[in-house]
């Protein structure tokens, strides 16, 4: 390899390399949205509507933190359809969380407690 081919190579790589460092440093950060289990119910902070219908928009980054307030309990969070879900919580006063996409296209899914699907499950619709 020449001296020359040597040097253009060199560039490409480093520019690969900052063109990388740049694309993921503005890369947005997921949206946040925290989810309390309580009263073998999911709630928003500040929101007295048990298992409120969570709406996010297409192909956005959404993170979702669980946070357990139910004493005696054990949950998590999951949209079962999308393969999204959070670690079992055991004690309350822990917090867990999952970061997923959503999908590309308007659709509704539900999310669940798979320990108290029945009792413990909204509607997560994609705009």
């Amino acid at each position: 390899m020449s001296r020359l081919q040597t040097l253009l190579l060199a560039g490409l790589l480093v520019g690969g390399g900052i063109a990388l460092s740049v694309r993921a440093a503005v890369r947005p950060e997921p949206r946040e949205l925290t989810l309390i289990a309580r009263d073998m119910a999911f709630y928003l902070p500040g929101d007295p509507t048990p298992n409120p219908t969570l709406v996010v928009g297409r192909g956005e980054r959404v993170r979702i933190t669980l946070r357990h307030e139910d004493p005696g309990m054990t949950h998590d969070f999951a949209v079962e359809s999308q393969a999204v879900a959070t670690d079992a919580l055991h004690r309350a006063g822990t917090t867990t969380a999952v970061v997923f996409h959503a999908p590309g296209r308007p659709v509704e899914s539900e999310y669940v407690c798979t320990f108290h699907r029945l009792m413990m499950k909204g509607v997560l619709k994609v705009r």
